[in-house]
């Protein structure tokens, strides 16, 4: 039971490449009047927090998970898309250092290159000078939906069978005296306040990459702005999703 290594780690690295790159890539979304960010308990599925744990199940080791992973994230969506973000190996592993970096506001776009979208970040002009091109949200609306087709309980469910083996991934980075969860607890937060805007933000080009113009956004974490970049209506998707399997997971989030 192991599908939520890859999927939490999907929902969560959506800070990938949302700027062509690199961890101090701008980003390219953002918010006129930032929503209250969905918490949990709001998200949309309201599944319940008592559900029994799953059946125990003998894991492998951290070396030889990854075709579990494969096999069991399978059975969370019939999305076509998703083998595609299965390709990668040590995924247990990945999965870990993807949301060590979203609790610490850092971009995980080294871990996830296999997300990256075909098409190119673009700009149009604005009364200041440039500005976001929305079209450049669209480049993400197949990661949504991704996102959007998950069986959230499911996914709760293979999250708790497989926690000891993302602890044991974790007491790897160095964290001998906390548990795995602690991190995930604050990488969702992190997401959760992460502002829904609602306009195209302006931006500066600073080659290679762009900042924001707007000094609430450009202050921003790296994994914030990153997240930004796949538009409003799509955060507002992977938002709603993270807070629903958060609640399902019964982690503690604001």
């Amino acid at each position: 039971m192991i599908a939520i290594a890859v999927i939490v780690l999907l929902v969560l690295a959506l800070g990938a490449y949302w700027f062509l790159g690199g961890e101090d890539t701008p980003a390219e979304t953002a918010v006129e009047a930032p929503s209250p960010a969905p918490t949990a308990a709001a998200a949309t599925a309201s599944t319940p927090t008592n559900e029994p744990d799953p059946e125990p199940v003998e894991l492998p080791g951290l070396d030889q998970s990854d075709d579990l992973v494969r096999e069991l994230v399978a059975t969370l969506s019939a999305h076509p898309d998703l083998a595609s973000w299965l390709v990668s190996d040590g995924m247990i592993r990945r999965f870990v250092v993807v949301v060590d970096s979203v609790a610490n506001g850092a971009n995980p776009w080294q871990q996830v290159p296999f997300m990256r979208p075909a098409a190119r970040f673009a700009t149009t002009d604005s009364n200041e000078g440039l500005a976001v091109d929305p079209r450049s949200y669209r480049r993400y609306n197949g990661h949504a939906q991704i996102i959007d087709s998950l069986d959230r309980q499911g996914t709760a469910d293979i999250y708790r069978t497989l926690e000891p083996l993302m602890d044991e991934a974790y007491r790897e980075l160095g964290y001998p005296d906390r548990r795995f969860r602690q991190s995930l607890e604050l990488a969702v937060s992190h997401l959760l306040a992460t502002p829904i805007v609602d306009r195209p933000p302006e931006v500066i080009e600073y080659p290679p990459f762009y900042r924001y113009r707007e000094p609430e956004l450009e202050g921003l974490s790296a994994a914030q702005k990153q997240f930004l970049g796949m538009g409003p209506e799509n955060v507002s998707v992977v938002q709603r999703v993270v807070g629903s399997i958060a609640q399902a997971i019964g982690l503690q989030v604001p």
